[in-house]
């Protein structure tokens, strides 16, 4: 799937990886095109090393990979705290987007564990990332965090100014994403921080409801007290 997606599924780029090899050619001789392979496959090793030397051999911290995404997106998507610091630190753009689909949603939704994603999303607003900015779907970052069942990323994003009850092209709130997938710890988390369980999306459906629909009668329950 392209990055810039926001469907149900998870957002994959669908890169053959390969592994990373080091010859003896020194990497000023490589050619540009090779530079641009070997980036690529050190990002998604997480070979902070290399990719340190390949930025030292000049190539462009910006290039442009598939779909259009630069390094530091690749490292944000899979959440890889190391390699998005150095590229924050050697000046890679934090307000880099693809589509309107951002570096903080591509971090929220990132095939990892909540400590790495959450680890990552506290640099890239340390950075001044909008949690705020909204993709082509109107969903936030925080929409994507609580969709993916991540409550610390959740109360982090609201930390920092994420606005709980802002709601998508279908009307869809955070707390909604989260009910939707039978998030319970996420909707505690929103409950907990103000979120508005009222609020109704364009099929006139609550989080209760929606959650019902999905068959989460526990969240159900919860959530219609």
């Amino acid at each position: 799937m392209a990055g810039g997606t926001e469907d149900e599924e998870d957002d994959d780029d669908c890169w053959d990886i390969g592994v990373v090899g080091r010859d003896s050619q020194p990497l000023d001789e490589i050619l540009q095109g090779d530079k641009n392979e070997a980036l690529k496959k050190a990002l998604f090793c997480g070979d902070v090393s290399l990719i340190e030397e390949l930025l030292n051999s000049g190539i462009n911290i910006e290039s442009s990979f598939h779909f259009g995404w630069t390094p530091l997106m690749c490292a944000a998507s899979v959440a890889d705290f190391a390699v998005v610091r150095l590229l924050l630190d050697r000046g890679a753009n934090v307000c880099f987007e693809v589509d309107k689909y951002t570096l903080l949603m591509a971090a929220c939704t990132a095939h990892a564990s909540e400590e790495s994603i959450l680890k990552t999303v506290e640099l890239l607003l340390s950075r001044n990332a909008d949690p705020n900015r909204a993709c082509r779907r109107q969903m936030t970052p925080l929409m994507y965090a609580a969709r993916k069942g991540c409550p610390l990323v959740v109360a982090l994003l609201v930390a920092h100014g994420s606005h709980l009850n802002t709601q998508d092209e279908n009307g869809y709130s955070a707390l909604m994403w989260a009910a939707q997938h039978g998030h319970k710890s996420v909707i505690f988390t929103l409950l907990e921080l103000g979120a508005d369980k009222n609020l109704q999306n364009k099929d006139e459906k609550t989080a209760a409801e929606i959650a019902k629909i999905h068959q989460h009668s526990e969240v159900f329950n919860f959530l219609f007290l």
